[in-house]
């Protein structure tokens, strides 16, 4: 399972919203020559565009994504949480599949209610809002990079059945599982 900070992902996959319109993130990619590679090869097939182009980007773009993923994981984990909501989403991110607001508040030793008013003040969302940013960030990952049959990935996101999965992802991103993946989004 992908271990990156779930705010990358939501950078890279979500750049509609406004909470990330005027930052960036900087990489240093003279030290890693396979994002160096990667990139190049991303910008010889899109100058070169064939028939095929979309096809040969995509799984380019995914793996650039996973090296980058895999950079800022590593950077992040130098520096690790101070604020106890950022800890706690860390390890929402980390145990997405299972996890519950009652878990956490055993594991931080905070009451329930603590936990949930905490995460509301410090994101303007609630545990369960959090906790299914992150399972629909690491779906569309999971659709998208594998080749994953719809009720193994439901699984591994921690669903008791793909029908519940079905209906979850329809209602976050308007469309069915097979839709958004056929859709190109």
């Amino acid at each position: 399972m992908l271990s990156a900070n779930s705010r990358l992902f939501h950078f890279l996959l979500d750049p509609s919203t406004d909470q990330f319109s005027d930052e960036y993130i900087h990489f240093k990619i003279e030290d890693d020559c396979n994002i160096r590679v990667l990139l190049e090869m991303m910008v010889i097939e899109y100058a070169n565009k064939q028939e095929d182009t979309q096809a040969v980007l995509k799984p380019l773009v995914l793996s650039f994504l996973m090296q980058i993923a895999r950079q800022y994981s590593a950077a992040s984990n130098e520096f690790l949480p101070d604020r106890l909501s950022d800890k706690i989403i860390h390890y929402m991110s980390q145990h997405f599949d299972t996890v519950t607001l009652k878990d956490i508040a055993n594991r931080f030793s905070y009451h329930p209610n603590y936990i949930s008013t905490l995460l509301h003040r410090e994101t303007g969302k609630s545990f369960s809002e959090i906790l299914l940013e992150q399972r629909m960030e690491r779906a569309v990952i999971l659709l998208r990079g594998t080749n994953l049959p719809i009720e193994e990935i439901s699984r591994l996101l921690g669903y008791s059945n793909s029908s519940n999965f079905y209906k979850t992802f329809k209602a976050y991103y308007n469309q069915s599982p097979r839709d958004y993946v056929t859709s190109g989004m």
